[in-house]
């Protein structure tokens, strides 16, 4: 089955069109997409009871995309820590929305001023889920972001990234300075061009596409070719 990689014009028209011409709400979408990545490491690391998985937030969608994902491996009974690297003042709605969720739930956000404590966590995981930075991106990570994703990158612990790897250029696969290196990548609705193309290809790890329940017909009006890719699951390994 071919698959069409989009850019991020287009992944941006299709979430346009989505919301604006058929009515989907974008925390439908972000609940998808979050539930998603909770199911794939949940199949990666085979069981997810007990096991130590500390979740990285940035103040954007892909960040609430990430606290999804927290919220449900919190509630299949993993340990779910939570760095959210903005201060909360200055995230997008919906991933303030899932953050103040999961301190309802007691699992408490760590944020710059926590920095001490995020180390130790990151030596006890068993994985790391990458949220920080998404299609949105740039120019060069920086601050409290370069720093989570270097101290990421030097820890050699097994890596989920949210949609891409943070600081992949999803048009041109170009990797940013610094930008993290994922084992896995679950990628949404159609996969992006970047993480095929230059140092994409090495950074993305294994890469699976995930439903968000994006209408077909969204497809049709930017007149693109997508066949039933989840007639059969709705995560698929690319």
């Amino acid at each position: 089955m071919e698959i069409p990689k989009v850019s991020v014009e287009q992944i941006k028209k299709a979430e346009s069109l989505a919301v604006n011409h058929f009515g989907l709400e974008l925390g439908w979408l972000m609940e998808n997409a979050g539930k998603a990545v909770a199911e794939v490491a949940r199949k990666e690391l085979g069981k997810v009871s007990g096991k130590k998985i500390l979740v990285l937030a940035g103040k954007g969608n892909n960040g609430g995309d990430a606290l999804v994902a927290a919220r449900f491996l919190h509630n299949w009974g993993a340990k779910v820590s939570h760095v959210t690297a903005s201060h909360p003042d200055e995230l997008a709605p919906l991933t303030k929305e899932h953050n103040g969720t999961l301190r309802s739930m007691y699992v408490m956000p760590l944020y710059q001023t926590d920095s001490f404590k995020i180390e130790p966590l990151l030596k006890q995981a068993d994985l790391v889920i990458d949220g920080l930075l998404g299609y949105n991106l740039h120019g060069d990570p920086e601050g409290f972001y370069a720093q989570l994703i270097d101290l990421v990158n030097g820890s050699g612990k097994k890596v989920l990234a949210v949609d891409n790897p943070s600081g992949l250029d999803l048009d041109t696969g170009e990797a940013r300075k610094p930008c993290i290196k994922a084992d896995i990548t679950v990628t949404f609705t159609l996969p992006k061009k970047g993480l095929f193309l230059g140092e994409g290809k090495k950074l993305a790890g294994k890469i699976y596409l995930a439903d968000t329940g994006m209408p077909k017909e969204v497809f049709e009006l930017m007149e693109l070719k997508v066949e039933n890719i989840f007639e059969k699951e709705s995560i698929v390994r690319l």
